[in-house]
């Protein structure tokens, strides 16, 4: 399989920015436990909600909320999915 055909991991705020107290940004794909632990630093056990903190590419926190994996094949995607449940506030959401 060449890159073209790689499977891509997406990342997307699925909730409506600033509509309600908690933003969920959703990470699908086989890099997605990867990704989230370079932004939260761990990777917990499948469906149960984690406090975490949340960095950026430097290593200072934006934000703390719960961390979830859903492990492939048993994900509403059926890839490899980490939910980041974070303040649901645009300035929050933009920074994930």
């Amino acid at each position: 399989m060449d890159l073209a055909d790689a499977p891509d991991t997406i990342a997307a705020i699925a909730t409506p920015t600033g509509r309600g107290g908690i933003g969920i940004v959703r990470l699908s794909g086989p890099d997605a436990f990867l990704i989230s632990r370079a932004i939260c630093g761990r990777v917990p056990r499948p469906r149960e909600a984690t406090l975490v903190d949340f960095h950026d590419h430097s290593g200072e926190i934006l934000d703390r909320g719960l961390l979830l994996h859903f492990p492939a094949p048993n994900s509403f995607t059926g890839e490899d999915v980490a939910e980041l449940h974070c303040h649901g506030g645009p300035a929050v959401l933009s920074s994930a």
